[in-house]
């Protein structure tokens, strides 16, 4: 799934959270480990491409992060610790988890495929390109239909908490 993506489902289902920004930043984080760290350096090197990139002339060290960041059993390892620190998770925190979930499906063996058994594993499930048309416009009018669908919802919650406060007075 792009970038994007992952911030808007990120926020469609942690909406409900007082702060549903921190569900995007955890839902943007495995992108963000690997890939966001190699277009700072790209920008610093002169590298920077606006298209379908050569995996043959990325670095070695974007693939490392790659694998640790879209870990579902790193991240279910780091869960856990926070658990043990906090007696409790932060609900946001699933964000992560979920977008590695979402990736899986999302991405093909032959292009990018997510190593989300990495270190246990190589295997990765034989999945479809998010970059597939078809795919980006279904996954955008969903996101946009429940972006929409939200929004509404919370101004009439709003309606109806100011609707209440004028009877109660």
């Amino acid at each position: 799934m792009d970038y994007f993506a992952h911030g808007f489902w990120s926020y469609i289902f942690f909406h409900y959270l007082k702060r549903p920004y921190l569900a995007v930043l955890f839902g943007l984080l495995p992108d963000t480990l690997s890939w966001g760290i190699y277009l700072f350096y790209n920008l610093f090197n002169g590298g920077l491409k606006f298209n379908q990139p050569d995996l043959h002339v990325i670095p070695d060290w974007v693939f490392t992060l790659y694998g640790i960041s879209h870990s579902l059993f790193l991240a279910g390892i780091i869960i856990l610790i926070i658990y043990l620190i906090m007696r409790k998770v932060p609900p946001y925190i699933y964000a992560w988890p979920i977008a590695i979930l979402m990736d899986i499906p999302t991405h093909s063996r032959e292009f990018l495929p997510t190593p989300f058994l990495w270190p246990l594993s190589n295997w990765y499930f034989p999945g479809f390109s998010w970059g597939n048309y078809t795919f980006m416009i279904i996954d955008y009018v969903l996101i946009i239909s429940l972006l929409i669908y939200i929004s509404f919802k919370k101004n009439k919650d709003k309606i109806k908490c100011k609707k209440s406060i004028k009877k109660d007075k």
